[in-house]
């Protein structure tokens, strides 16, 4: 008889010789499979950039289209991707052949997966040059005497004077706006704006190497 499901008629001889000559492969058990899709689902995305992303596009607010995106979107999609694969254990471009029009999608993938791997890699690259850059009697992005720090770097223990709502000078000094004019304020907010933390300048001036 002749096949009216959307599914193609070579998928569905594939899958029958596949079954006649060998074993459906499993899991040993549940714990397998739920850390195999914990690793699928969880990246250095979640914990590096999200945050990352979440205080620059309005913070809490941001949450609100993540979460309506995550729900009719991310979550349907991940469950299709996963349902997919363990249904069929095909790649992202041979998993298509239920349906060759959308084999696209599959090639979209494995160019995105080659993409993201690079970018990660270069992440990766960046946390074994602080590492190596560790093993030092003293850490170089903690101070402000190296040869790549400019003239704007400070280095200073603001913690206790931003809890008092001031600002500390250059010269380690606690101002609050009260104690002083509003031209002496704007000076030093002006002059603390354009200061750099010493990690700043490891990241952008030595490690980047951006002149």
């Amino acid at each position: 008889p002749k096949n009216e499901s959307f599914v193609s008629e070579d998928f569905l001889s594939d899958s029958s010789e596949g079954d006649e000559e060998s074993a459906r492969g499993s899991w040993d058990n549940p714990i397998e499979f739920l850390l195999s899709c914990l690793s699928f689902a969880v990246g250095l995305g979640n914990i590096w950039r999200f945050p990352y992303l979440c205080y620059r596009n309005g913070g809490g607010a941001f949450l609100i289209p993540y979460v309506i995106s995550l729900v009719f979107m991310g979550i349907p999609v991940f469950l299709f991707e996963m349902s997919a694969g363990q249904f069929s254990s095909e790649g992202p471009i041979s998993i298509w052949k239920i349906c060759p029009l959308f084999q696209g999608i599959g090639y979209g993938m494995c160019c995105l997966s080659l993409y993201i791997g690079t970018y990660y890699n270069i992440i990766l690259s960046w946390a074994f040059f602080y590492i190596f850059s560790s093993f030092s009697t003293s850490l170089p992005w903690a101070s402000c005497g190296n040869w790549w720090n400019s003239e704007a770097c400070r280095r200073v223990d603001s913690t206790n004077c931003t809890s008092h709502f001031g600002i500390m000078t250059s010269a380690g000094d606690c101002v609050l706006q009260k104690e002083v004019t509003v031209d002496v304020w704007r000076n030093i907010t002006e002059e603390l704006n354009q200061s750099k933390m010493p990690s700043d300048e490891f990241f952008h001036n030595f490690m980047l190497d951006i002149s």
